[in-house]
């Protein structure tokens, strides 16, 4: 069977659900396809670009342009996130690399303007939201991690909270704040010129 992009993206993926990403070198996937390594080259330039593929695959599932809010679409990425072991942590490395992907990352930006803010404060305020999202997905995957090492006895908050109870309050504080923004960049409202007095003969 014939070496293809198809299949190397499915067997990176395998190893990445399986195994974690830790496990993902090319010689491993190389080995896993029974190729030499630098057949995958002729394919996929380079690490990276497999990992801004997957990140790709990752958050397949979440569609930006259908979210109604910034917090219904910060809920569906983080569940995209989580659905795939290290997924998180994947799709950071992927942003890192192309900030203009993957897409659905774009979508905060544009759903916060809708609420008020001014462009450049709505886009500001959307890749901090990306970093909240992204940063807690990879917390918990990390104590995920821990846990299954035997390294972690519990991966909830000391307070008993579960993580997407932390990740949820969180959410709410961050977005509460946001007309709070927008009026505090809104422009100043200009005073209408005096009129002028009555003409002195």
């Amino acid at each position: 069977m014939p070496l293809t992009r198809e299949a190397i993206v499915d067997a990176a993926m395998g190893i990445l659900r399986e195994y974690g990403l830790a496990d993902l070198s090319m010689r491993r996937l190389a080995r896993d396809l029974d190729v030499q390594p630098g057949a995958l080259y002729w394919h996929v330039k380079n690490k990276q670009e497999l990992l801004t593929v997957l990140a790709g695959l990752i958050l397949a599932p979440v569609d930006g342009r259908a979210a109604a809010t910034a917090r219904d679409l910060a809920l569906a990425v983080r569940e995209a996130l989580l659905s795939v072991r290290d997924g998180a942590e994947v799709v950071a490395l992927a942003h890192a690399l192309k900030p203009d992907s993957p897409p659905p990352l774009l979508g905060f930006g544009a759903l916060l303007a809708g609420q008020g803010l001014p462009a450049p404060v709505a886009e500001g305020a959307g890749r901090a939201l990306v970093h909240y999202v992204l940063g807690s997905a990879m917390e918990e995957q990390t104590r995920a991690g821990f846990s299954r090492a035997g390294l972690l006895d519990a991966v909830d908050a000391p307070d008993g909270s579960s993580a997407g109870e932390v990740f949820v309050l969180g959410l709410e504080l961050f977005l509460a704040g946001v007309p709070g923004l927008a009026a505090t960049s809104a422009p100043a409202p200009q005073c209408p010129p005096e009129s002028p007095g009555p003409r002195r003969r």
